[in-house]
């Protein structure tokens, strides 16, 4: 390797090598370049002095631990009109959101990015810009992806640079081309003077002593490698200095929507329109965020929400005793990874788009190695789409074997784990922690004939323990027709299997009593305003890459009103989200 290529980082300034350690606030921290990330502070997230909204809700039983209903904090959500922005941490690009943008720039192989750590998970989602912060491991493996990277595009350099001549134009006209145009993609906006001064410093470097495909390769490293790539910035100023409320730019919003309902950095078209001032108003953005849904790249981005919301991202992490579940094997575990998104895809793209079917559709999609879990027959490899048997009164996401075999343990299920999803991810109401002193081991598989019994022990301890589990227990056994790898069975060590539930304290008064079985509490949750109301606020949190504040009142209600006015219509609540304030501006970057 020539010394210009071994020692390019030291020759090329602003790159990641300046982001360890970021985690500043967008509004709340000092105003960020368009050089290095990481030169605003390292403000925490919430630093506006009130954490967001939500009343507490006595235990059912009265007295000590409770629920919380709505989010964090001790205030009221804003109402409407919005006069201030929630502040913003820097969002990093995710592992996720890198690759696709990566494959997007440059049509490779994106395998080298699984090589970046993984991103931490807070409130379910992986893309809470509050901790997406770049550590020096991070650093190092962007410098390691990026060669990578760069090395595969250059392969196809005729594609890679637009077919640009250099023979008739000149390496360097050509190199100042690709410059402009890469680099307006890879930044998600023109590139100014500076960058390009940048990236053509990059190209030279690779090009003195070698070629002109090596002067590209460096160039596309270095802009890999730009905090302008690995953060979306936002830096335009704001028309007084007073303002609340900062509204973006036309590339700004630009690049939100595409990481809304793409996952990755607007495409050329989308830049253009930007250009053009056709993203003015919301009314056009709606209409460019519904033809964006119908772009096959919009099944993967939203997808991922699901996967992370119900939990089917964990899959990957799981164990199971093959002692206990001999049919469970890595096979299973690929099978159960496809039907989650095969069934949302349906749902979103080929159905009736709603919620209540994705809450009890009694169809699935199944693969042969899958099938005998579900107690149906198929020879096909990918999944299909079956209608599964009526005795075993399936309903939507909630009796996916994927979904079922996440929210359980290695040898047995777990009535907690699968009452507190439905409690916290489709009620919204946060449930403390147990104490630190309590013992959180799951009873013997032996102690008892069923997981009623078994975990019954909750209610009998009394006190807190009861107050917080009388909250998910009761809805979790309603599952335990379904066992550790969601397979139907009515009994359990020989005993018949209670399926009685019951919910306490939800908002939704329609909500609280007792039913039978997954599929009556299925119905349940589908028709209650309680339920929308928190998918709207799960998509709103992953959407803006934090939880809500109280300044998103506003915004919040706005989303939740559309999705509600839509009939739970699942692809609307995606259009929603570009119609709320939380969307269309910015806080103002505090001096």
């Amino acid at each position: 390797m020539r010394p210009a290529l071994r020692h390019l980082p030291v020759l090329i300034p602003a790159l990641a090598f300046a982001l360890w350690g970021c985690s500043g606030v967008v509004g709340g921290g000092t105003p960020t370049g368009a050089g290095t990330a990481g030169t605003n502070g390292s403000g925490a997230a919430g630093t506006n002095g009130s954490g967001a909204a939500g009343n507490g809700v006595a235990g059912a039983s009265g007295a000590g631990a409770g629920v919380v209903t709505g989010t964090a904090g001790d205030g009221a959500l804003a109402t409407c009109p919005t006069t201030a922005a929630t502040p913003t941490p820097l969002r990093r690009l995710t592992k996720f959101e890198y690759a696709n943008t990566a494959r997007n720039l440059l049509g490779v192989d994106t395998t080298p990015v699984n090589d970046l750590p993984a991103d931490e998970v807070t409130d379910g989602f992986n893309n809470n810009a509050g901790v997406l912060t770049v550590s020096s491991l991070h650093a190092e493996k962007y410098v390691l992806v990026s060669e990578a990277l760069a090395k595969s595009a250059v392969k196809n350099l005729s594609t890679l640079t637009g077919g640009c001549n250099t023979t008739t134009k000149g390496e360097d006209a050509c190199a100042t081309e690709f410059a402009n145009a890469f680099g307006r993609r890879a930044f998600r906006r023109p590139v100014t003077d500076q960058d390009r001064q940048i990236l053509m410093a990059a190209y030279t470097a690779g090009r003195t002593g070698g070629s002109y495909a090596e002067g590209i390769e460096v160039m596309v490293r270095a802009a890999l490698q730009s905090s302008n790539f690995l953060y979306r910035l936002e830096t335009t100023a704001p028309a007084s200095a007073s303002a609340q409320l900062v509204p973006l730019s036309q590339y700004e919003l630009a690049t939100r929507l595409s990481f809304l309902i793409w996952a990755a950095g607007p495409d050329d078209g989308l830049l253009d329109a930007a250009g053009r001032g056709e993203l003015a108003d919301r009314a056009a953005v709606a209409t460019k965020a519904r033809a964006m849904l119908a772009d096959p790249k919009a099944r993967v981005a939203v997808t991922d929400f699901y996967n992370q919301w119900i939990g089917t991202s964990r899959l990957d992490i799981m164990t199971k005793s093959t002692s206990l579940f001999p049919q469970y094997s890595d096979a299973v575990r690929d099978a159960m990874k496809l039907e989650t998104p095969a069934f949302v895809e349906y749902v979103l793209w080929t159905g009736d788009h709603k919620l209540s079917t994705l809450l009890t559709s009694p169809t699935a999609f199944v693969s042969s190695a899958l099938a005998p879990i579900y107690g149906v027959t198929t020879t096909s490899t990918t999944p299909q789409m079956m209608s599964l048997p009526a005795a075993q009164a399936r309903a939507g996401i909630l009796t996916q074997a994927s979904f079922l075999a996440v929210q359980a343990h290695p040898d047995q299920t777990s009535p907690v784990l699968r009452g507190k999803f439905v409690r916290t991810k489709l009620m919204c109401q946060t449930v403390p922690p147990p104490p630190m002193d309590v013992d959180i081991t799951p009873p013997a598989v032996t102690s008892a004939a069923t997981a009623r019994d078994r975990f019954g022990a909750h209610e009998m301890a009394g006190g807190s323990c009861m107050n917080c589990h009388q909250l998910m227990d009761p809805i979790g056994f309603a599952f335990e027709s379904f066992d550790a790898i969601g397979k139907y069975r009515t009994t359990e060590n020989g005993a018949t299997i209670n399926l009685a539930g019951n919910i306490l304290a939800a908002t939704d008064t329609s909500l609280n009593g007792t039913f039978t079985g997954v599929k009556e509490l299925a119905t349940k949750l589908a028709a209650s305003d309680q339920v929308r109301d928190c998918v709207a606020t799960q998509w709103f949190r992953y959407s803006t890459g934090r939880t809500e504040e109280v300044p998103d009142g506003c915004s919040l209600t706005t989303l939740q009103d559309a999705f509600g006015a839509s009939g739970g219509d699942l692809g609307e609540l995606v259009v929603a989200m570009t119609q709320t304030d939380a969307f269309w501006y910015r806080a103002p970057y505090s001096q």
